[in-house]
């Protein structure tokens, strides 16, 4: 039986990915790549949170070749596993105007790579 002196509040899944920190400064459509996904988050699920200290990742590129970088952990909740399809939507739109071949992503029990798909490449 719970105890009677505190109320949870389920939050649904996690999500959790991974940016270049030295990439959020770039400028999407006029903002920076930072205050994008700001907004994006903070519209669709109300809050997010991100971490102080700088993660490190190491993986191999489509080339095989080493990469590191100093990246933002970002983490969002949400309630559905609806609404992961437009999560992974805007990521793959962050990764294409910040130059980056994918983004990692935990949502839930899954763990994969976000990509642009060239497919829907805007013409420049």
């Amino acid at each position: 039986m719970p105890d009677a002196s505190y109320v949870l509040t389920d939050l649904g899944r996690p999500a959790i990915f991974f940016i270049p920190s030295y990439k959020l400064l770039q400028r999407c459509d006029g903002i920076t790549a930072k205050e994008l996904l700001h907004r994006f988050l903070f519209a669709e699920y109300g809050a997010y949170t991100t971490t102080l200290v700088p993660q490190f990742g190491l993986w191999k590129n489509g080339s095989d070749e080493p990469v590191y970088d100093e990246c933002v952990q970002y983490r969002v909740s949400f309630a559905g596993p609806e609404r992961i399809p437009k999560l992974l939507a805007k990521l793959a739109e962050i990764a294409r105007l910040i130059g980056e071949e994918c983004i990692y992503v935990e949502a839930g029990q899954y763990a994969c790579l976000v990509s642009p798909n060239p497919v829907h490449e805007k013409p420049h």
